[in-house]
């Protein structure tokens, strides 16, 4: 498994396997936003290819741009295709996340979801603690109520 800074010809991979209820042009678009982070140091869209080149998992990291948060970055459109979900996929994704937010010299690495979920259980299970919690946070078309919940983990030194 290969995690590297996304490329334009994986726009097709990403939306057959992570992002299909995306379309081509929304795909290369965040692609195109990817690269203009990542010119100015601030960001970048993550893309795990496996043998056949197929995108099976990504995350975009930023560092946050307040003087204040520097120190800090934040990783969102985390997705791990289904047929990967599992083989230990995610925990290399995040530990991709943590070496690039290191390499900025970030010491805390941030991510949110909406609780009660999967993906709150799961990145618990990653090694991320929550700070905080947003009760009625999300709300799904009116009818589903989540709460907002925020987690973090430390970059240790030697990652940096």
């Amino acid at each position: 498994m290969l995690i590297r800074p996304v490329r334009a010809e994986d726009a097709a991979s990403l939306r057959r396997n992570c992002f299909s209820a995306m379309s081509l042009e929304d795909i290369a678009s965040l692609i195109e936003d990817s690269a203009d982070a990542m010119e100015r140091g601030e960001g970048v869209m993550l893309v795990a290819v496996d043998g056949e080149k197929e995108a099976v998992g990504t995350c975009s990291v930023s560092r946050l741009g307040h003087r204040l948060c520097r120190h800090r970055a934040e990783i969102s459109g985390f997705v791990v295709a289904p047929l990967s979900r599992g083989t230990g996929l995610a925990r290399q994704i995040v530990e991709a996340a943590r070496r690039q937010a290191a390499s900025w010299g970030c010491t805390i690495l941030e991510i949110s979801c909406r609780g009660g979920t999967h993906a709150e259980r799961a990145y618990r299970g990653l090694g991320f603690t929550e700070w905080g919690r947003l009760p009625g946070g999300f709300h799904d078309d009116g009818d589903l109520v989540f709460d907002d919940v925020r987690l973090w983990m430390p970059i240790p030194q030697d990652a940096r």
